[in-house]
């Protein structure tokens, strides 16, 4: 088993129908000249032989007897591909519209916390004759590093991707129930370490804060109490508003080429460009 750290947990712990934790992605996928095979079952079929390279996928949560401790990663022995990969095809005329509006309503549902936190759809029927790849992934179970891991899971470089080896087969008996003296032991052993880091912590905890409330001002070099401009009151945009459960998606498409072509003008990483873009567009 692997304890989720304070951070994953509190995804779990904050997540509500209206605020889902989970995150979402979407892939446009031009198919191949002459291909004439059927593209959802052999994505299936390539995803099957792939998933054990990133344990996002074949992980699921174990709860903590009386909620001692958060939730642990246990391994799945009884993974169901057909509860986790969905085959949906598009009403005519499959614009880019349609499209958005189903994904929206795809990435509105929670994931079911009973299995390991992950699901895809393979789309079919876009008037432009490619595949849409939707996936969404708990925030518990994925960040920065763990989304590298399922890129290189998910995709391959090569028109003739290189065998994969097979896992490594370590079935255990009722694996997936694990004994309650099996739990009890592993969360008093977590909580026993969390509160060691906490107490660690204290002291540098203590500084940041009073560096917070009590910058130095810029004038008399002193320190002066100031309310922290993260506590004030928001201000009033189109995002800052009540949320339901429903979710709407919009995507916009740039050539690379031109990406690249503001990168060089300003002497700036493609990276830098992306996160500007995004910025501006919340501003």
């Amino acid at each position: 088993m692997h304890h989720l750290s304070g951070m994953d947990a509190s995804f779990l712990h904050l997540e509500t129908p209206e605020s889902p934790m989970h995150v979402g992605s979407l892939h446009l996928i031009d198919l191949p000249p002459g291909y004439e095979g059927d593209f959802a079952e052999d994505a299936k079929k390539y995803l099957s032989g792939r998933l054990h390279l990133a344990s996002v996928f074949v992980r699921k949560l174990a709860v903590m007897p009386f909620d001692l401790a958060n939730p642990v990663w246990v391994d799945d022995d009884d993974l169901d591909l057909d509860h986790h990969i969905h085959h949906v095809i598009m009403p005519r005329p499959g614009t880019m519209a349609q499209l958005e509006r189903l994904v929206g309503r795809l990435h509105s549902s929670l994931l079911d916390r009973s299995r390991p936190l992950w699901e895809m759809h393979i789309i079919e029927g876009l008037q432009t004759g490619q595949v849409a790849l939707y996936s969404k992934m708990h925030h518990a179970a994925i960040d920065g590093q763990a989304g590298v891991a399922v890129a290189k899971a998910l995709f391959d470089i090569s028109d003739t991707p290189a065998p994969v080896k097979a896992p490594r087969v370590t079935r255990r008996p009722a694996s997936s129930q694990l004994g309650m003296a099996e739990l009890a032991t592993a969360a008093l052993s977590n909580a026993v370490q969390q509160y060691v880091k906490l107490i660690q912590s204290i002291p540098a905890t203590a500084k940041a804060i009073g560096n917070v409330l009590m910058p130095v001002s810029d004038g008399s070099g002193q320190r002066k109490f100031e309310l922290p401009k993260a506590l004030r009151t928001a201000p009033r945009t189109p995002l800052n508003v009540s949320i339901t459960n429903q979710r709407s998606f919009a995507a916009r498409s740039v050539p690379l080429a031109e990406v690249k072509q503001m990168s060089k003008a300003t002497d700036t990483s493609l990276n830098d460009i992306v996160l500007a873009i995004c910025a501006g567009a919340l501003r």
